[in-house]
């Protein structure tokens, strides 16, 4: 049963008769309930029914959403309220500090009446397991993410950045659960992965997330910037967490971010996407080995890491440290209980009959990687994905620095400067440079702790090494295959 009709006022007044005009198009709009209503209108029940009642006139954004909600037309039931306005004597003797307070109110019970005709979006995906290590950075992401100078900044949007299978949307996720707490109007998410399927550019997110916030879709703008407008007008008015994961290039969310009030914004990218101004900045390291063996611990069981130590230290060298290495070794290995840790680990890595390339005490780069795969997810698929876009000059920066003669760290990270790379593709040190920073953004390097020095994971070595040669490419049909890449990434990007 619908909404009971509220008495008319019993004055005779302009607003009285405003309010049986709302009634008389209600009628002859087949006189459809006040929640049915409200779910267009995107305002209250309450509110609309109040509006039809004749003892206040209501705001010209509640009259024009009921008179739309019922088919009517907008310029004519704005010409409408305004006679009321000025006949009542409300217009032409405004109180600033009096509608700035009925506005705010107004917004208000449009936001509550959202979540109580339909449920505010909850579509951040389930943590896996529980974040482990990462406290220090935790507290940092907290920190960047509170509105700053007791709340009269508000927080800018965070861009989460690492490489390769660093556990990016892992961190994420837990930023996001905890900061979702304090943001009852929902939490919307987009994987802009390039494996990922879904809407991609900045007008299709918005549309998605629109739809989700419940705007009836005859309502959400055909043209992007006004679609796109009205996203970030919602972000404004409501407290909504909003994580973008996968990033590709800041072109793809430019003109989503905004520092809204009480909304927060999560960003994850293998590029740091230095192109966007005004945000804040979090990139990830590696786990330390402490921390690999807590994960691992999670995975395979305490007791069982606790007995054979030495095997999960090998392991854990093996991935340098990368969570995502160590996550699919160690799911793979708890998936075959009735072995000893030991013998995976060395089945794993390779260690048995035909795991290595002939070299006394050299493991195959290749066959390790090749067996990091758990159902649809493979550490070198996801490594495959930044090495397609890379040109042919950054393809062959990365194939020579795998094949350096830099013997690896204590971490298995293989470590060489700018200026050793220039001399051993006989570059000037600048461009050589500039291509490295493309290869860290790409996902696949790392900086050290030194200046003008670069890191290569041993995950992004044997990939590196099992791809053919680049100088042996056909250099003019690779550039031009490299810009045809490109400009299909911009054209639907992720």
């Amino acid at each position: 049963m619908g909404r009971l009709e509220r008495p008319l006022a019993p004055d005779a007044g302009p607003v009285t008769a405003f309010a049986r005009e709302l009634r008389r198009l209600r009628t002859a709009a087949g006189s459809p309930g006040y929640r049915d209503m409200a779910t267009r209108a995107m305002f209250s029940a309450s509110v609309l029914s109040d509006a039809a009642a004749g003892y206040r006139l209501p705001t010209l954004q509640v009259a024009l959403a009921f008179a739309e909600a019922c088919g009517g037309d907008r310029a004519t039931w704005e010409r409408r309220w305004h006679e009321a306005a000025r006949a009542d004597g409300d217009e032409g003797s405004a109180r600033p500090a009096v509608k700035a307070v009925q506005q705010h109110q107004e917004n208000e019970l449009r936001a509550a009446d959202v979540r109580a005709v339909l449920p505010p979006p909850s579509q951040l995906p389930m943590e896996a397991h529980p974040l482990v290590g990462r406290r220090e950075l935790l507290q940092r992401a907290r920190a960047l993410t509170a509105p700053s100078y007791g709340g009269q900044r508000p927080a800018a949007p965070l861009v989460i950045s690492g490489q390769v299978g660093v556990g990016k949307t892992a961190f994420a996720l837990r930023l996001a659960h905890e900061l979702a707490v304090n943001l009852p109007d929902g939490q919307l998410y987009a994987n802009l992965d390039p494996a990922a399927d879904g809407r991609k550019d900045a007008a299709g997110i918005a549309g998605g997330f629109l739809e989700a916030l419940g705007i009836p879709t005859d309502r959400i703008p055909n043209d992007p910037g006004q679609r796109i407008g009205l996203y970030r007008s919602l972000l404004n008015r409501r407290r909504l967490l909003v994580v973008l994961d996968g990033v590709q290039h800041e072109r793809q969310i430019r003109e989503l971010l905004i520092a809204a009030p009480e909304s927060r914004i999560i960003i994850t990218s293998r590029s740091r996407l230095l192109g966007l101004d005004g945000i804040g900045r979090i990139r990830l390291p590696a786990l330390d080995r402490d921390e690999s063996m807590e994960l691992l611990a999670q995975l395979l069981g305490g007791d069982r890491v606790g007995s054979e130590p030495r095997a999960c230290l090998r392991l854990a060298d093996a991935c340098g440290d990368l969570p995502l290495a160590l996550n699919l070794a160690g799911r793979r290995i708890a998936a075959r209980p009735e072995w000893m840790l030991q013998d995976s680990v060395s089945e794993l890595l390779g260690d048995g009959p035909g795991g290595h390339d002939g070299r006394a005490g050299q493991r195959a780069p290749g066959r390790f990687l090749a067996r990091l795969q758990i159902g649809d997810d493979a550490l070198g698929n996801r490594l495959d994905s930044a090495y397609r876009l890379l040109t042919p000059w950054a393809r062959l920066m990365l194939r020579q620095f795998a094949g350096s003669d830099n013997p690896p760290s204590v971490d298995n990270v293989v470590y060489e400067s700018a200026d050793a790379l220039a001399m051993l593709v006989e570059r000037s040190a600048q461009p050589v440079e500039d291509l490295l920073e493309r290869l860290l953004d790409a996902g696949l390097l790392d900086h050290s702790d030194l200046p003008g020095q670069y890191g290569l994971t041993p995950m992004a070595r044997a990939y590196a090494l099992t791809q053919p040669d680049p100088t042996e490419e056909d250099p003019v049909p690779a550039a031009a295959a490299a810009a045809a890449r490109s400009q299909a990434h911009v054209r639907q990007p992720g």
